[in-house]
């Protein structure tokens, strides 16, 4: 049998790295094959990298087109995040807990919950199948639950969530606030990024029937770092925005500390954005928006409707 690549979406993130690899490891287990091979789409970020270096676990190959390949998708089902090369026709299936924007022309697998986590629907998986999760994925699975609900306080953490990561820490003996701030400042560090890595170190494009929108966010314990370097960040944006057809680009400057976010925005209607987070908007830098954590549910669904 040919090879299934267990594949996350394109600038991936710690569940969806963490996620191919989880996924891929139940799928070969309930099948009995070594078919499904976990890939990402392009270089993990650091946070990531500093997940998978803490538990000594090598990061999955990078597969950067996908064209005639079969693929398993996971943490992500609309087009415009599938790796490039990918056709519906070669996708068996997705788990993932976002929106469904997938169309094709014949019967899939599709696991879907609305939880806080991809990570935590392949976790309820194995639960489901009776089939214990290997040890080394159990640290893993954590820090991408830790890294999706912002350490369980995002707006999309869930009972299940918040039961997975108590019970994880508990049994290998982690404090999981601790490794989750360790996490946030493994990926907050950018001293040494580039303005384009900054955007796109959690970035996701959108179709809305205004036009491309490209949505990221930075999550930090302290946004002094990041807000010094707004001119630079939204210098890059507009560059992007004109040279890839945005309609618009927002990235979230979350802090984890406080709870909240501000929005850098470049758009072809900022006044727009401003009425929607009933806000203000200052060359490009909205006001601080106490609770706003999550692209998901906060920022996505607003924009859809509205544009």
């Amino acid at each position: 049998m040919e090879k299934i690549y267990v594949i996350g979406h394109k600038n991936p993130d710690t569940d969806t790295t963490i996620s191919a690899i989880a996924m891929a490891n139940f799928l070969n287990t309930i099948t009995r094959t070594e078919n499904y091979i976990p890939v990402t789409t392009a270089k993990i970020n650091s946070e990531t990298e500093f997940v998978l270096n803490k538990f000594g676990y090598v990061a999955p190959e990078i597969l950067e087109d996908a064209t005639d390949k079969k693929l398993f998708l996971v943490d992500h089902n609309e087009q415009s995040q599938w790796v490039n090369g990918a056709s519906a026709e070669n996708i068996l299936g997705f788990v993932d807990h976002h929106k469904i924007k997938f169309e094709n022309s014949f019967p899939i697998e599709i696991i879907t919950k609305p939880w806080g986590c991809t990570c935590t629907i392949i976790y309820y998986l194995f639960e489901g199948q009776n089939i214990e999760v290997p040890k080394e994925l159990k640290p893993l699975m954590l820090c991408a639950m830790l890294s999706d609900t912002v350490i369980l306080k995002s707006v999309t953490t869930t009972k299940r969530d918040k039961k997975y990561v108590e019970d994880i820490s508990q049994e290998l003996e982690i404090d999981y606030k601790e490794i989750g701030m360790e996490m946030f400042k493994a990926k907050a560090q950018i001293s040494n990024k580039t303005a384009d890595e900054i955007i796109h170190n959690d970035f996701k494009n959108f179709d809305f029937n205004a036009g491309k929108f490209g949505i990221g966010q930075i999550e930090t314990p302290d946004l002094t770092d990041v807000v010094a370097r707004a001119d630079e960040i939204k210098s890059k944006m507009q560059e992007l925005v004109e040279s890839e057809g945005y309609h618009s680009m927002i990235i979230m400057l979350t802090d984890i500390i406080e709870v909240g976010s501000k929005l850098l925005v470049v758009s072809k209607d900022e006044n727009k954005i401003a009425e929607i987070f009933n806000t203000t908007i200052d060359d490009g830098l909205s006001e601080f928006l106490p609770s706003v954590m999550s692209r998901k549910k906060q920022i996505m669904p607003k924009l859809s409707e509205k544009f």
